[in-house]
């Protein structure tokens, strides 16, 4: 005769292992990752015009800007069909309805691919931000090859990667600063690339665009941009890799 605590037992473990594996055990897929870090906003662009995957933004291609329907040419994140968009460096660029937003605090995020070195152009290849004079807020790369995050009337903290690795390769990119404190810090491909204490000013209000800067203008990014977000705080270093470490995940 089985003893009834054995039983009971013997039940609760059954139970468990028929139990699903709660989604966070699993793993979040990118996106998911992505929105379950609260950003401001967060445009996929795997089209020409659409709504953040949180919040009532939206975004608009303009010029010229073309659809790239083949997953295996976008942002390795392991999503089935996944599609991107093609910036032709020349008029191209996304304009969107989210202003301001930006306080004491803020991170950028991207997923770019350059179709050449900004040094063999002699030009700037804007990623995403919120231009304003004197009180920027900007990720780009300029004409020594070197990403840039500015968050001053000027000011900016640089980074260089490996030259041979910045055309022909999908990297994941992210911008972060903190006025409080006056860190600000570039991640290149989830690790933490390089890190200054030159702050910034607070309150960014102008509109936040894509591929170029509405404010300092004639500087379309020239090849793919996917998975732009927007934060109104500096995100850390875990929180980084972790949304890194999320595009191996399957959705």
């Amino acid at each position: 005769m089985v003893h009834r605590t054995a039983l009971v037992a013997a039940l609760a473990v059954a139970a468990i292992a028929l139990a699903p594996i709660p989604q966070s055990a699993a793993g979040l897929g990118f996106v998911e990752t992505v929105k379950s870090t609260h950003p401001m906003a967060y445009y996929r662009l795997t089209a020409m015009s659409g709504t953040s995957e949180v919040g009532t933004s939206t975004y608009k291609a303009v010029g010229g800007v073309s659809p790239v329907p083949t997953a295996s040419l976008c942002a390795p994140i392991s999503v089935p069909n996944n599609q991107c968009t093609l910036f032709d460096g020349a008029t191209g660029y996304f304009d969107t309805t989210q202003v301001g937003g930006i306080r004491d605090a803020g991170s950028i995020m991207a997923w770019e691919h350059l179709n050449s070195r900004p040094a063999l152009k002699s030009r700037v290849d804007y990623i995403a931000g919120i231009s304003e004079r004197a009180n920027d807020f900007d990720l780009q790369f300029e004409a020594d090859n070197s990403l840039r995050f500015y968050t001053d009337a000027g000011s900016n903290v640089a980074y260089s990667p490996p030259a041979a690795s910045l055309d022909g390769e999908w990297h994941f990119v992210v911008a972060t600063f903190n006025a409080s404190t006056g860190v600000r810090a570039i991640y290149w491909d989830g690790k933490l690339a390089k890190q200054d204490t030159g702050g910034g000013h607070i309150g960014k209000t102008n509109e936040f665009s894509i591929g170029e800067s509405k404010v300092f203008t004639g500087r379309f990014f020239d090849g793919d941009i996917s998975d732009v977000a927007l934060w109104s705080t500096a995100l850390s270093a875990d929180t980084v890799a972790n949304i890194y470490a999320s595009r191996l995940n399957a959705p």
